[in-house]
C-alpha cells in the first residue's frame, strides 16, 4: 500500500508540472516505480493507480483529439469539488453526507437494510419538513428531523422534539413512520451541534508531514487547521478534530509524525486504539 501511495503522489506531481497531455511512455519513463516494470505489469499497476486516484477525486482522462498534436492523459476533476467548497450557497457537510449515501448505491454488494431505508425516509422528512415517529430504545418519539451526520462509522439524526434539539443514533431507531403532511415547521438551523460535539472535546495535535501528503489527504477527514510552519518539502501542522478514527487513518496513510499532544489527548488517543 505504501508503494501504491508513493506512485500516486508521483503521478500527481508529474501532472502538476506538465501542462501538456502525457503519453503512457512518458509516464512510465518518469515514475521510477514504473520504469523497471514490464509493459504488462506497468499497465496493470497504472490502471490500479488510476482507480485509486479516481476514488480520491483525481481523474486521469485520455484525450484523443484530432485537432491536437499530442494524445495522452490529462488530470481533471479536482476543480469541481473546489467550486463546490467555495460556493457559499452549498452546505459542504450536507454535500459530503449525500455523496457518501449515493456512493453506496453503486456498490455491487449494496443491500437496502433498515438503516438505509430509515436514512432515506429521514432525508425526505428533512427536505419536505415532515414529522416522523419511531421507537427509540422502546420509547415512542415524534420529532422534526433537521439534519443527518456521520461520525465514527455511525449515522445520527439531529431533530427537534418538543422545542428541544436532540440527537438520535440511526441504528437504535425502529418502526420509523413518515408523516403525511409537509411544511409543518419553519425551523432553520445554520449550525447543527450534535450531542458528541457538545460532550466530547476535540483533540489538538501537532504533526510533521510531507507537504504533498497533506495536500492529497487533507480532505479525507474533518479538521480545523490552526497553524502551519513550512519547512521545505515538509510542514508542521497544528490541527483540532473530533474524529479520532479518521485522524488515525490519516496518520497511517501519510506516515505523519506526532510532534506534540497533551497528556489527556494522548490518553484518549491510546484508549481509542485499545478499544479497536
Amino acid at each position: 500500500m505504501k508503494n501504491v501511495f508513493k506512485r500516486c503522489l508521483k503521478l500527481l506531481t508529474l501532472f502538476s508540472i506538465n501542462n501538456e497531455n502525457l503519453t503512457t511512455n512518458f509516464i512510465k519513463d518518469n515514475v521510477i516505480e514504473y520504469r523497471e516494470l514490464s509493459e504488462s505489469a506497468f499497465k496493470r499497476s497504472f490502471e490500479r493507480d488510476k482507480a485509486l486516484l479516481k476514488d480520491m477525486g483525481f481523474l486521469l482522462d485520455f484525450e484523443n483529439d484530432k485537432w491536437k498534436i499530442n494524445d495522452g492523459y490529462k488530470l481533471s476533476g479536482t476543480q469541481i469539488f473546489d467550486d463546490i467548497k467555495n460556493n457559499e450557497s452549498i452546505n459542504i457537510d450536507d454535500f459530503i453526507n449525500t455523496y457518501q449515501l449515493i456512493k453506496q448505491f453503486f456498490k455491487s454488494d449494496y443491500e437496502f437494510n433498515s438503516r438505509n431505508i430509515n436514512i432515506s425516509k429521514i432525508t425526505q422528512a428533512i427536505n419536505e419538513k415532515r414529522r416522523v415517529s419511531f421507537k427509540y430504545k422502546s420509547s415512542l418519539r415524534k420529532v422534526y428531523p433537521l439534519g443527518l451526520k456521520q461520525y465514527d462509522n455511525q449515522w445520527y439524526v439531529g431533530a427537534n422534539e418538543q422545542s428541544k434539539f436532540k440527537t438520535f443514533k440511526i441504528d437504535n431507531i425502529d418502526d420509523l413512520k413518515l408523516g403525511t403532511k409537509s411544511d409543518l415547521h419553519d425551523i432553520e438551523l445554520k449550525t447543527i451541534n450534535f450531542s458528541w460535539e457538545e460532550s466530547i472535546q476535540p483533540i489538538f495535535i501537532i504533526l510533521s508531514i510531507l507537504k504533498d501528503h497533506y495536500i492529497v489527504q487533507k480532505n479525507s477527514f474533518k479538521h480545523s487547521l490552526i497553524k502551519s510552519n513550512d519547512e521545505g518539502n515538509k510542514i508542521n501542522i497544528e490541527i483540532s478534530t473530533y474524529d479520532i478514527q479518521k485522524l488515525i487513518v490519516f496518520i497511517l496513510i501519510t506516515d505523519a509524525k506526532i510532534i506534540q499532544m497533551s497528556s489527556n489527548d494522548k490518553k484518549r488517543f491510546l484508549e481509542y486504539l485499545d478499544e479497536k
